[in-house]
């Protein structure tokens, strides 16, 4: 049996410096395809961190010893390996989902946290040597930020109004580039992993997204390129098995997932009830998707998604009871890598940094007895405040 790689310290040194034979002899268990991929990784990481081969002294002191502990610590440099200029993925694996540790927040009422538009999904892009780079089109400190409220929280649903997964790779669109080469795998695993932190934060919540139109990408690309295979189901399984919902394994972290896009909802409480859902129009005058909500829709409260910008209406029915109208901005990049009217790429294949007029926000409905208290959370620069409490997704 070979040595169990990982990655730090002597063995990352192996990676980075060792010839690719030599380096195959020490880790047997690891093919071929994996080492390169593995050094092509680290040596870019360590690229972009600045680390230059060094070598320092830490000490500290030793309180059993009773005396001070000196380490000499290692930094690397490296040449380009021509091995690695070959074609090489970045390796998609499992996140290590650790849940917290930390007591649920006292407080009154229900807690409904509530996002959408997160569009997970990468761009792979090269560089001059042939080595990628996979960019997102969601924002990692966004849901860095969604992660933490989670854990520190534990409200007592989650509720997604979708658009989770881009889905460029599916769109009726023509493409911007060619950066969705072997997009489609970490995508759905982004979209598993970022499911699976939130349920082991909060194994007891209700967790619900609705269909939205950028799911519905899969169904459409079927019916249009495979028919044949529209609603298969594997045997033993209760899901069509090219589905958006089964691509992305939700089953398994018991999430509710309401299909239909268009037509689904999910609507809470019964005497003031809240209407979750996608969207499927949206308007470029501000307020005007929210205020067309409200006249389709003048005996209930309405919360979506769509149109990635802030949106916020509130009247009076005759009984006195207040119904509010809200648009909820986004989770996903903001700096023009998501695909869009407004987005651009350059002639090397990199998205030009382009400021749309989105905003990134989550949303903290509380629920005092049917009287709700619709908190929006800013998401700016990757730092967010609620209930006194600051939240760093960088």
């Amino acid at each position: 049996m070979g040595r169990k790689a990982k990655w730090q310290g002597e063995d990352l040194r192996n990676l980075l410096t060792l010839p690719l034979e030599e380096l195959k002899q020490k880790y047997p268990n690891i093919d071929y395809d994996k080492l390169r991929a593995e050094r092509s990784y680290w040596k870019r990481k360590m690229e972009q961190e600045g680390k230059l081969y060094k070598t320092w002294e830490t000490s500290a002191y030793d309180k059993k010893k009773q005396e001070w502990v000196t380490a000499t610590n290692h930094g690397y440099i490296y040449e380009p390996d021509p091995e690695t200029l070959a074609e090489t993925f970045e390796p998609v694996e499992p996140a290590k989902i650790t849940p917290t540790r930390r007591k649920r927040a006292e407080r009154l009422g229900r807690q409904l946290l509530v996002f959408g538009d997160t569009q997970i999904g990468y761009r792979r892009v090269y560089d001059s040597e042939g080595n990628d780079e996979l960019i997102p089109t969601h924002s990692e400190e966004v849901l860095s930020v969604l992660s933490q409220i989670n854990a520190h929280e534990r409200p007592d649903e989650i509720i997604n109004l979708s658009d989770t997964i881009d889905l460029a790779e599916l769109s009726r669109f023509a493409p911007d580039s060619d950066n969705y080469h072997r997009t489609l795998s970490p995508s759905f695993r982004r979209v598993h992993d970022m499911y699976s932190q939130l349920r082991a934060d909060n194994p007891d919540a209700r967790i619900t997204e609705v269909d939205s139109n950028h799911t519905q990408r899969v169904h459409k690309a079927i019916l249009k390129n495979m028919p044949a295979l529209y609603g298969l189901t594997l045997p033993g399984e209760n899901y069509p098995l090219l589905s958006y919902y089964r691509l992305a394994n939700l089953e398994s972290l018991g999430i509710d997932f309401i299909s239909g896009y268009g037509a689904a909802e999910y609507v809470y409480g019964d005497d003031n009830p809240i209407v979750f859902k996608h969207g499927t129009h949206s308007s470029s005058t501000p307020g005007g998707t929210v205020r067309k909500e409200m006249s389709q829709n003048p005996e209930v409260n309405v919360v979506r998604g769509h149109g990635h910008s802030s949106e916020h209406v509130v009247r009076t029915n005759r009984d006195g009871d207040y119904l509010h109208y809200l648009q909820i901005g986004t989770t996903c990049a903001t700096n023009g890598s998501v695909p869009s009217f407004g987005s651009a790429i350059d002639d090397f294949g990199r998205p030009v940094k382009s400021q749309e007029n989105w905003q990134n926000q989550l949303l903290m409905v509380t629920d005092y007895e049917g009287q709700y208290q619709f908190d929006v959370i800013d998401v700016v620069r990757g730092i967010a405040f609620y209930r006194g409490n600051r939240y760093d997704g960088r």
